[in-house]
């Protein structure tokens, strides 16, 4: 071992040993002793970065079915849908064969007593027309004229007709009626054809406005009023001159404006004895 010098006053001097002939000195290595016991493990190191995907691995084999679930509670129905158009008809079936015929059911009772039958009614026959009858009559004016009928049985009456044998001007006025008699002297109107204002020659029919029940065993007056210039209607000459004690055949009645219902027609004129052929059905 080699010694520094040192300058110390409270110490004593080191000789100064020369070393440099000895050979150096190495200590002998023995053998290598055992291993010691494993040290404590340190601390876990930072956790490195995520390595890169690898590739994806071949898919496996399906594994088997499982048994089916139960099965769930069934969803309210649905709403109807709208109804499909109705489809084409198909063909008609062979008719089958007729059925034996059923037996004979039990006579029920008898029906009441049937409505009036239609009856013609008219003033005169179309063979006693003997005369014609002009608008103006007995130079009337504004003149309706009728003649009685003897009904013998209800009938329901929706129709006049008369006989024209001139038509004149074939324009103007003109109505037909019937009337019932109420006295010797009087007459009401119950029924009324329009008033017309165009005529034709022959038998002139006209609808009732309203159709009437005619009694039976009674009688009554078909009247016409007739304004058209220059024509004429058929008739006969019949009736008493004077008023008697009951409704007479014929009248005419002047100063009309027409036949309205319910209006009261007085029937003294008897002047003109004539009795128009006027029908009704």
């Amino acid at each position: 071992m080699k010694y520094q010098n040192r300058t110390n006053s409270s110490c004593h001097a080191v000789p100064n040993i020369n070393l440099s002939h000895k050979k150096p000195f190495f200590p002998k290595v023995g053998p290598t002793g055992p291993i010691g016991p494993a040290g404590t493990t340190g601390a876990p190191g930072v956790t490195g970065p995520t390595g890169a995907t690898g590739t994806t691995g071949i898919t496996g084999a399906p594994g088997v079915t499982g048994p089916t679930g139960v099965t769930g509670i069934t969803g309210p129905t649905g709403v109807t849908g709208i109804t499909g158009a109705t489809g084409t008809t198909g063909i008609t079936g062979v008719t089958g064969p007729t059925g034996p015929t059923g037996l004979q059911g039990i006579t029920g009772p008898t029906g009441g007593a049937g409505g009036p039958t239609p009856f013609f009614i008219q003033t005169t026959t179309m063979g006693s027309i003997e005369t014609e009858i002009p608008f103006n009559a007995g130079a009337g004016n504004n003149q309706a004229i009728g003649a009685l009928v003897f009904i013998q049985q209800s009938t329901i009456v929706t129709e006049m007709s008369a006989y024209i044998i001139q038509t004149g001007t074939a324009t103007g006025d003109f109505q037909m009626a019937i009337l019932e008699p109420e006295t010797n002297t009087t007459a009401t109107v119950i029924a009324v054809t329009s008033m017309m204002a165009n005529i034709t020659a022959g038998i002139f029919t006209l609808p009732l406005v309203s159709p009437v029940l005619l009694n039976d065993d009674s009688i009554y007056y078909l009247a016409v009023y007739n304004q058209v210039n220059g024509s004429a209607i058929a008739g006969k000459n019949s009736g008493f001159g004077s008023v008697q004690e009951v409704p007479p055949i014929n009248f005419r009645a002047q100063n009309l404006t027409g036949f309205t219902v319910g209006q009261s027609i007085n029937t003294s004129d008897v002047s003109l004895q004539l009795s128009p052929w006027l029908a009704a059905e």
